[in-house]
């Protein structure tokens, strides 16, 4: 188990943080962004930065060559989306991606307003 701490201050213990957001035991404070047939966007629970966005796996894998061709397909679709909603409510005219493969759980990508 893990324990993790929320935004609002409250900590909460899981086996896996991905897997509680996706069956919707946390929410995240900025609320769920997107849901796909094999993807979760959401804010950071511990980070609420107004635009930053975490494009989350819904089943275990650790990096991007192990997505499915349909979840390869699925995953560049909903980057977009997110990123065209950065820019076009929120005016964010650059962000950084972040993924790295050192994570044990959900592939996932950071999507940092700059």
């Amino acid at each position: 188990m893990r324990t993790i701490t929320l935004a609002n201050g409250e900590t909460v213990e899981v086996e896996c943080l991905s897997c509680a957001l996706v069956n919707g035991l946390i929410e995240p404070e900025g609320g769920v962004v997107m849901v796909t047939e094999h993807f979760h966007a959401h804010q950071d629970v511990a980070y609420p930065i107004p635009g930053l966005i975490i494009l989350a796996s819904k089943r275990h894998l650790k990096s991007l060559d192990e997505l499915t061709e349909e979840e390869r397909i699925d995953y560049i679709t909903v980057l977009a989306e997110i990123r065209k909603a950065q820019r076009n409510v929120l005016g964010i005219e650059s962000v950084y991606y972040f993924y790295n493969e050192d994570t044990t759980h959900h592939f996932h990508t950071w999507m940092v307003p700059r």
